[in-house]
């Protein structure tokens, strides 16, 4: 064998000696490009096979402490808030907000280059008026939503559920940090040993990103949720996201936080809610934040605190008027919170998912804030907490499209019967 013929061998044996190795250290990410856009392997997912029928229904606090709402005193949103969660029956304590003033408002604001808006000053105040409340007390997690959110009616009977057991097989060969910690909690609960989180966001608007971003070095579990809409009927984004990754119809997944936007429902440790406070959002940060919830977010990316999200979200917002834009513009009414541009599939100017229609929130099937469900009648309420709550019956008023009548034998007749569809 000639000198060229030995050195061409050698490299092959070298070559083919690296990628071994590569591969043996685990740093492959399986991502494979194709026509230009990236697709992920499906043996990326670690798939959880879950049977809703065999897991118990989440108690009143979905898990946790508590179920905070972040409103405002005199909220207009507080009665379908309220009617909502009586519906599903979750438990929902509402801090009181203090009267906030300009001094307040400046003081959060950044010593430089402040971009914050006084609607969005007055929004953060309220979040960290509630992360006060958690630490007064001796809980151990809470859940803080925005009082502006709707959620499924199969929430506390199927998809907490089935969020919970899948946190619980993410963190399970997962250790306290080292370190003291300020408050060390009990070593397991529904949520998993929640020393091994810091926030779960469970309500967002997108948590989205490039599909090269979705490497194998992302913990995540995909499990079957029946409770979706049809891919079709979510948010265009989000249709566009999911199929970008290879994500199966009629799935969900719990996967480490990569660019969580917003804080419609997201749920707290002790040791998170004193970092935010003391140490990552007690104030705009210096050179300007335009909102709490990027504040979050940055503290989830480049400051360690460890993030889970639930894709897609089990909490989004409604089409209602916007509190921070009144607070900011009080000259300007509004009617909604986009008008003509919400008919347009799309984001705002912030990167945040819009709604698409109004009264409803993207990529919930059957919101429980449905105005189908609106009613004063206790014996009503009943019905609608059994039928709807319970058993988890989509019922929808005569004139919405595709509504079929509720046979008589389920119909409820008395005093204040809203004449439910379904």
């Amino acid at each position: 064998m000639d000198r060229r013929s030995q050195r061409a061998l050698l490299l092959v044996l070298f070559f083919g000696v690296a990628v071994i190795l590569y591969r043996s250290l685990g740093v492959t990410d399986h991502i494979r490009q194709r026509g230009g856009r990236y697709k992920v392997a499906p043996d990326d997912h670690t798939s959880l096979q879950l049977d809703p029928r065999k897991l118990n229904p989440a108690n009143s606090t979905l898990g946790f402490g508590a179920v905070l709402a972040v409103s405002r005193e005199g909220s207009p949103r507080r009665e379908s808030l309220l009617l909502a969660s009586n519906i599903t029956e979750i438990d929902i304590t509402i801090p009181v907000q203090p009267k906030w003033t300009d001094e307040d408002v400046n003081k959060l604001r950044a010593d430089r280059d402040s971009r914050i808006s006084k609607g969005s000053a007055l929004a953060w105040l309220g979040h960290l008026n509630a992360l006060r409340w958690f630490l007064s007390t001796d809980l151990e997690s809470v859940m803080i939503l925005e009082d502006d959110v709707d959620w499924d009616i199969h929430l506390r009977t199927v998809q907490i559920p089935t969020a919970a057991a899948a946190i619980r097989q993410l963190v399970l060969d997962k250790t306290s940090p080292e370190g003291n910690l300020a408050h060390v909690p009990k070593e397991n609960n529904f949520w998993g040993n929640i020393s091994t989180w810091d926030i779960l966001y469970l309500g967002h608007c997108g948590d989205i990103f490039r599909p090269s971003s979705w490497t194998s070095q992302v913990p995540r579990v995909l499990y079957p949720d029946s409770t979706l809409p049809p891919r079709r009927e979510m948010h265009p984004y989000t249709q566009k996201f999911l199929n970008s990754i290879a994500v199966p119809e009629d799935t969900r997944m719990i996967h480490q936080s990569i660019f969580p936007l917003c804080t419609f429902g997201f749920a707290i440790t002790r040791n998170a809610a004193l970092r935010l406070l003391t140490d990552i959002a007690h104030k705009e940060a210096e050179g300007g934040t335009m909102a709490y919830d990027v504040r979050v977010l940055e503290g989830c990316r480049d400051l360690g605190l460890r993030c889970w999200s639930a894709n897609p979200e089990l909490f989004h917002h409604m089409d209602m008027e916007s509190e921070i834009a009144l607070a900011t513009h009080p000259e300007v009414g509004q009617g909604g919170s986009g008008g003509e541009n919400q008919e347009k599939a799309g984001v705002d100017d912030k990167g945040r998912l819009k709604t698409l229609r109004a009264g409803a929130a993207p990529n919930i099937a059957c919101g429980a804030r449905s105005k189908s469900f609106y009613t004063t009648d206790p014996r009503t309420l009943e019905y609608l907490r059994e039928q709807v709550g319970r058993q988890g019956k989509c019922l929808k008023d005569i004139e919405e499209p595709g509504s079929k009548v509720v046979p008589d034998e389920d119909r409820y007749e008395g005093p204040g019967d809203p004449r439910l569809y379904r």
